[in-house]
């Protein structure tokens, strides 16, 4: 289900993905560079004496949350890691001033995470467009270290061009930027589009390994979902999108089988 980069050409690869192929692409001299630098963020924050995935055991969990948010506040707002995004989507052929990119956001998975009533709309299964993204956002992810199936996360490839009950209907950007924002710990009460079937389970998905530094493509219109991580460790990974301005504009991308949501993210990414 998921396939290596064959091809320099930068319209066929936005095609193959609109159309639900996962590409993966082998880690390169850039894309280390990147998660290197991201890396010497969380260090600078939590110290370098505790094995880094191992820092969910030392601190409480507010502590451990509120430290991840001050690293993803600099990765969002410093000229560094931008420079470093922008470096490895023009060695990719996504040439800027085509695309809009928005910032580099740090995710972490803890160890069973997924017990804490908090995080439980981080372990759902969605479509990044049911939060008001454009139907021809791609959507990077790439692992700060090796991964599995046991602490990856899963797709559904079979309802990519089918539609699944969900809220999405429910969620309006504009609302959710004023009261909620992106990797929000507030616990405000907000609608998170979710698939609404129960027979939705990332171990019912298609999960994957995958090394450090690799990176992963795939249409926002993907239905996937976050494993349950019960490996003992902390998974870390970058993520980020981009969104072809032209294919925007001209109505290309994956087909819209079942998004509600209302309003646009687009006009919060870094523009070219």
């Amino acid at each position: 289900m998921m396939v290596t980069l064959k091809t320099a050409d930068n319209a066929a690869l936005r095609e193959a993905i609109y159309a639900g192929k996962v590409v993966r692409i082998p880690a390169n001299a850039l894309s280390r560079r990147l998660v290197l630098a991201v890396w010497a963020a969380i260090e600078q924050e939590f110290g370098g004496a505790t094995a880094r995935r191992k820092l969910q055991f030392k601190l409480s969990g507010d502590e451990f949350y509120t430290r991840i948010g001050k690293v993803r506040k600099r990765l969002a707002s410093e000229e560094l890691y931008r420079k470093r995004l922008f470096e490895l989507l023009a060695h990719l052929g996504f040439a800027k001033g085509e695309h809009a990119v928005d910032p580099v956001r740090l995710r972490a998975v803890p160890h069973l995470g997924h017990e804490n009533p908090k995080a439980a709309p981080a372990y759902t299964a969605h479509r990044d467009t049911w939060y008001a993204n454009p139907q021809a956002q791609i959507n990077w992810w790439i692992p700060l270290h090796a991964v599995t199936e046991a602490d990856s996360f899963a797709f559904f490839h079979d309802f990519f061009d089918k539609p699944v009950p969900n809220n999405s209907a429910g969620f309006d950007y504009d609302e959710w930027m004023a009261n909620v924002g992106w990797q929000s710990t507030s616990g405000k009460p907000a609608v998170y589009p979710q698939a609404q079937e129960g027979s939705f389970s990332a171990e019912n998905g298609d999960a994957f390994c995958s090394g450090a530094g690799d990176i992963i493509l795939f249409s926002a219109a993907h239905l996937h979902q976050t494993v349950k991580n019960a490996s003992g460790l902390t998974r870390f990974s970058i993520d980020f999108r981009t969104v072809h301005l032209g294919d925007h504009a001209s109505g290309k991308g994956a087909a819209n089988v079942d998004n509600g949501s209302t309003g646009s993210a687009l006009k919060d990414y870094l523009m070219p």
